[in-house]
C-alpha cells in the first residue's frame, strides 16, 4: 500500500519514490508509487497537481483497493532511467496544494464556529476551484447567526492556535470530543484545532491557525431542508477582496461617490430608473392608443359593420402588438390582425367580444401558411404564434391568404 506523506508532512513540496505499477485510469496512463506526497481527491478536498520526472500530473485518484494512482499527461518513455521500477523525483504545485490546505483548514473552524454559535452541524463539505461550501441542517440561516459565527471562526485564526495530528484506536476515541463520527475503524487519524475542534480527516492541513487568513462567508442559500454556506479562506479571501476592491473603485469613479457612497449612489440611480421606466411605459401606452384611434379611423367598416385592421411591421416588440391588439378591440365589432418580421416572427390576433370570427382557427391557417415550424394558439377571442425567420411581405401574404 502506497505510503502517504502527506499525513506526516503536508508541507513536503519534494520527494523521492519508486514506482511499483504503471497503469491506466479513463484512458491515461497513471502510476502507483511506493509513497506519495500527492493528496487524492478525497473529503471534498481537491487533489494535487504537479509532475514526476518532469511529466505532468493531471489528476490523482484513490483506488477501490486504496491505492493512489498518479495520472500523466503522456505517456512515460518505454525504458530509461525513472521507470520500471527505478527511482523517481516528483514535485507538488505548491501554491495549489496550500490554498487547499487554507480552505480546508478554515472549513474545520468554520465549522466547529457554526456548532458553537448556533448548534449546528456540517453536513456536507466542498472545497471547489474559486470558493468553498459546507451545508448546514436547517433551511433558515440568519444573517445574525452567520456574522457571529464569521466572528467566532476569526477570532481563532487570530489566537493561532497550532493544528495537531494525531492517531487513535476505536477505544479511545470516546474521550475526544468529534464533530462527526469515523465511517472507518482501526486506527483513526484526528486533526484537532488545539482546544477547539476535533476531526476525523485524512485531508492537509496548515500549522496554525494563522495560516488560514481571512475566513469571509460570502452567501447563504436554502437548499431544501439545508442551507448552503459559501466562504473563502486566505489567498481565496483576498483574491475576492481585490476583486470586489477594483469593482468598486470604478463604480466609485463613475458615480462621482466615495467608496462607502456607492450603494446609496447606486440606489438613487435604481429608484429613478424605476421612474423613468414607468414614465416611459406611459408615454410608449399614449402612442400606442394614439396610433390605435389612427388605424380605426382610417379604416372603414365592411358591409356588416366589422372594422378589419391587418398590419405587418417590419420590427416590433410582440408587447407592442399585444397592447396594440388590445387597444384596438376595445373598439365594437373590431378584428386586429397584427405581424411583426424578424428572426422569430410574431403574430397577433385580436377581435372584440362582438365581432365575428375564430382567432384561434385563423392563427393556424395562418401560421401553416407562414411555414410548418411555426407555432402558437389561442381562443377564439385571441391567439399569439409564430417563432420562426419571416419578412413583413411573408407575414402579411400569410394573414391574407387565411383569410
Amino acid at each position: 500500500m502506497t505510503l502517504r506523506l502527506y499525513r506526516a508532512n503536508a508541507y513536503l513540496k519534494e520527494f523521492t519514490a519508486r514506482i511499483v505499477e504503471q497503469t491506466r485510469h479513463n484512458g491515461q496512463p497513471a502510476i502507483v508509487l511506493d509513497q506519495t506526497a500527492f493528496y487524492p481527491t478525497a473529503g471534498g478536498q481537491p487533489n494535487d497537481l504537479g509532475a514526476i520526472n518532469g511529466l505532468r500530473i493531471v489528476d490523482v485518484v484513490e483506488r477501490a483497493d486504496g491505492e493512489i494512482l498518479h495520472v500523466i499527461a503522456e505517456l512515460p518513455p518505454p525504458t530509461g532511467e525513472g521507470w520500471g521500477g527505478g527511482q523517481v523525483t516528483a514535485n507538488i504545485a505548491w501554491p495549489r496544494r496550500f490554498e487547499h490546505m487554507q480552505q480546508h483548514s478554515g472549513q474545520h473552524v468554520l465549522s466547529q464556529a457554526f456548532v458553537r454559535v448556533a448548534g449546528l452541524d456540517t453536513v456536507a463539505v466542498h472545497i471547489g476551484a474559486d470558493e468553498n461550501t459546507l451545508d448546514l441542517p436547517t433551511p433558515k440561516l440568519s444573517a445574525d447567526v452567520m456574522e457571529r459565527a464569521e466572528h467566532e471562526a476569526n477570532a481563532i485564526v487570530y489566537e493561532d492556535r497550532p493544528f495537531v495530528v494525531y492517531e487513535v484506536t476505536d477505544a479511545d476515541l470516546a474521550r475526544i470530543p468529534l464533530r462527526k463520527p469515523p465511517k472507518v475503524s482501526g486506527l483513526i487519524r484526528i486533526v484537532e484545532v488545539k482546544d477547539y475542534d476535533w476531526s476525523a480527516c485524512g485531508g492537509t492541513h496548515v500549522r496554525s491557525t494563522a495560516q488560514i487568513g481571512l475566513i469571509k462567508i460570502t452567501k447563504a442559500e436554502k437548499r431544501g431542508n439545508e442551507t448552503r454556506v459559501t466562504f473563502r479562506c486566505g489567498v481565496r479571501a483576498l483574491r475576492d477582496y481585490a476583486r470586489l476592491s477594483d469593482a468598486t473603485t470604478r463604480l466609485s469613479e463613475l458615480l462621482s461617490a466615495s467608496r462607502y457612497e456607492v450603494e446609496a449612489a447606486v440606489t438613487k440611480l435604481a429608484s429613478e430608473s424605476k421612474e423613468s421606466r414607468k414614465a416611459l411605459q406611459e408615454a410608449q401606452l399614449k402612442l400606442i392608443g394614439y396610433e390605435a384611434a389612427e388605424l380605426l379611423a382610417a379604416t372603414a367598416p365592411d358591409a356588416d359593420g366589422v372594422c378589419t385592421i391587418m398590419r405587418a411591421f417590419d420590427s416590433r416588440d410582440v408587447n407592442d402588438l399585444r397592447t396594440l391588439a388590445k387597444q384596438l378591440t376595445a373598439a365594437p365589432k373590431t378584428v386586429a390582425l397584427l405581424g411583426a418580421a424578424g428572426d422569430k416572427a410574431q403574430l397577433v390576433f385580436a377581435k372584440s367580444k362582438d365581432a365575428p370570427g375564430d382567432m384561434g382557427a385563423l392563427l393556424k391557417r395562418t401560421l401553416a401558411a407562414l411555414s410548418p415550424s411555426a407555432r402558437g394558439g389561442g381562443s377564439i377571442d385571441f391567439a399569439q404564434g409564430g417563432g420562426v425567420q419571416a419578412d413583413a411581405a411573408a407575414v402579411r401574404a400569410a394573414m391574407e391568404g387565411a383569410l
